[in-house]
């Protein structure tokens, strides 16, 4: 029989057999084939290793992990990454890198029998329990102080390179500054990879501790997020508005810089928005019940019906709110305006010419270069026709309507800006409305009176009837803004807690406002009939202590009405990332734009907790002299 033959090992044979249906009694292998079956290597399969059977094995024995479908020990790797020399007999390799296989699982249970019962195994998982102790740690600062001040220096210096936005370059000077003042820091840590591995380091710390603090109150989240290019890469920055001390103070956060190596669109976007609140450690689960916002500048990828980044997080997250923020909408209104109405197109063109002229010529007097023979008679006749123009009646009374109008629109773009503004306050732009409609009544008589002083100066006023039409410039520029800021439905469901609208009547005010304050409960999943009821008790009782109430006033605050965080965000990174410096990594440039946005100043700045994860993951301290520590290694 060809069974008797072959070995038990060679079962390829046996298949091929089996499959071409031959009679074994009939195949006999030659000699040949008889010795290279006996000398060859044989590869033992190995057992599949199923997600239940390495579930209750590490249930059994939380130091195992499992890769490549092979064990490994987290025990035994750790303890071979926290020492540097080496005292004893080798270590077993294959259970550090989880090389630790078998042709069956009956095999693979015995040893982890074996290395569980082994000495080294048992020593390895006394030092894991001092390690999760600092045991070590506190063993090495206190013998060790003057160590850890050296580190200390050292992290402080990377922190204030990120703060002023300096070159990494920077920090072998500043450490050789410090040097030559008494300072104490190492050849170790003054290098500039030094200098963005600590920066990296805070970044992650702080950043891991303020998610830990909203997750831990159960803050409610506002994302804003804008899409920008510099130098020839396309970026996309992330903030949140969240409530980070418990206590109602909103501040808004810088999350990351994330580039768009594969295009700006929606898809794009939506996937680094994920991916970078995933490493942020804000899972779905979490932004379910928590995120209520996202603020954007109305930008197709952003808004796009049916697949704009909205949209795909609307799916995510169905009670999710979009907010389009308003000062891009301000800035699209005075756009519109100026289209619409008859003599701005003039007006903005001859500005445009006027600073054209005083920026390229040498000869800043408009009168002189109408009168200079070096220049061509085409351009005298320029030259004469601007001058006529800038001293005629209907440019003073343009000037002063655009003056008129953008006090107004810088005051109103100036509070948009504020990092304390929300939508909340949005329905307060009907000030702005006033304003511009009380200036319709009174800028005739100012203008007559303006141009009738200038008129008796020194320089003479041409009349002339190409002018704005004052009314009409108004009209369009509030009705602009009207037409593109609605009352939204999320504005009505806010304007009930803002006191100052109530009505001043009580029979009125009984009744005020509790159908949005239940609709804005159940959105937030607040009880809602607690919510009208504690709502009532301010109304009428000035009692503003009831729970439901206090998390609604919170929740107001955090909706985001634009998206000038980012704009400052995108600010800071050009400042940083300018083109007199090499180009970072979007990790190191993320990390430095986090320390110098969100961390506090450098002297409010503690680094002893810095230095105490730095040692704990592993990095070296800054020191000349190595710190010897015994490793125990075993089979």
């Amino acid at each position: 029989m060809v069974q008797s033959v072959i070995t038990k090992d060679n079962e390829d044979l046996i298949q091929v057999c089996e499959l071409i249906k031959v009679n074994p009694s009939s195949v006999q292998p030659s000699p040949a084939q008889r010795s290279a079956a006996k000398h060859s290597p044989t590869q033992p399969r190995m057992a599949q290793l199923s997600p239940a059977q390495f579930k209750q094995w590490s249930d059994q024995y939380p130091w195992l992990f499992v890769k490549d479908n092979k064990l490994g020990c987290t025990a035994c790797k750790e303890a071979k990454r926290l020492f540097t020399t080496q005292k004893g007999v080798q270590m077993a390799e294959e259970w550090i890198s989880g090389g630790v296989g078998g042709s069956n699982i009956r095999a693979m249970r015995k040893k982890i029998y074996k290395h569980r019962d082994s000495l080294a195994h048992q020593k390895d998982l006394c030092i894991e329990k001092q390690r999760e102790k600092e045991v070590l740690l506190n063993m090495a600062a206190t013998v060790t102080a003057s160590l850890f001040e050296e580190t200390a220096n050292a992290l402080r210096t990377a922190y204030y390179v990120a703060k002023e936005r300096l070159a990494f370059t920077k920090m072998s000077c500043l450490v050789s500054l410090q040097e030559t003042n008494g300072a104490k820091i190492c050849q170790l840590h003054r290098s500039d990879h030094a200098c963005i591995n600590m920066i990296e380091h805070v970044a992650v710390k702080m950043k891991k501790t303020v998610i830990s603090k909203i997750k831990n109150n159960g803050s409610l989240l506002s994302i804003t997020v804008d899409e920008s290019s510099a130098f020839g890469i396309s970026y996309l920055v992330i903030y949140i508005r969240a409530d980070v001390t418990g206590r109602g103070d909103m501040e808004n956060i810088f999350l990351d810089l994330v580039e768009l190596d594969e295009g700006t669109t929606a898809e794009n976007v939506y996937k680094a928005l994920k991916n970078s609140l995933m490493m942020a450690k804000l899972d779905d689960e979490y932004l379910k019940n928590h995120l209520i916002s996202i603020a954007t500048d109305g930008a197709a990828v952003m808004t796009g019906k049916d697949s704009g980044l909205i949209a795909r997080l609307k799916k995510d997250f169905p009670s999710l709110k979009s907010v389009h923020c308003l000062a891009h909408i301000l800035e699209l209104a005075v756009h519109d305006s100026l289209k619409c109405v008859t003599g701005c197109n003039h007006f903005e063109h001859f500005i445009s010419k006027l600073y054209t002229m005083y920026h390229q010529s040498t000869k800043n007097q408009m009168r002189a270069a109408s009168e200079d023979r070096t220049y061509t008679d085409a351009e005298r006749k320029k030259y004469t026709g601007m001058l006529n123009r800038l001293t005629s009646t209907g440019f003073v009374t343009d000037l002063a309507i655009m003056r008129d109008v953008l006090q107004e629109l810088k005051s109103l773009s100036l509070k948009l800006q504020v990092s304390t503004y929300s939508s909340f306050v949005q329905y307060n732009m009907g000030s702005f409305y006033g304003g511009l409609t009380k200036l319709l009544g009174v800028c005739n008589n100012i203008l007559c009176h303006n141009i009738s002083q200038y008129k008796n100066a020194k320089i003479p006023l041409k009349e002339s009837t190409e002018k704005v039409n004052q009314l009409q410039f108004f009209q369009a520029v509030i009705d602009n803004l009207s037409s593109r800021l609605p009352d939204s439905e999320l504005t009505k469901l806010l304007k009930p807690l803002d006191p100052h609208i109530w009505p001043k009547t009580r029979d009125e005010l009984i009744l005020y406002g509790e159908d949005e304050i239940y609709e804005l409960a159940k959105d937030l999943g607040e009880p809602a009939r607690e919510a009208v009821e504690d709502f009532r008790s301010w109304k009428l009782q000035k009692d503003q202590s009831g729970k439901a109430l206090r998390r609604l006033i919170v929740a107001s605050q955090t909706y985001l009405a634009t998206s000038a965080e980012c704009e400052r965000g995108f600010s800071a990174m050009n400042n940083t990332a300018s083109k007199t410096k090499n180009r970072l990594r979007v990790r190191s440039l993320s990390a430095v734009l986090f320390v110098d946005i969100n961390a506090p100043p450098l002297e409010m700045f503690d680094p002893k907790p810095f230095v105490m994860s730095w040692l704990k993951e592993g990095h070296c301290p800054s020191t000349r002299r190595r710190l010897k520590v015994t490793r125990v290694i075993h089979v």
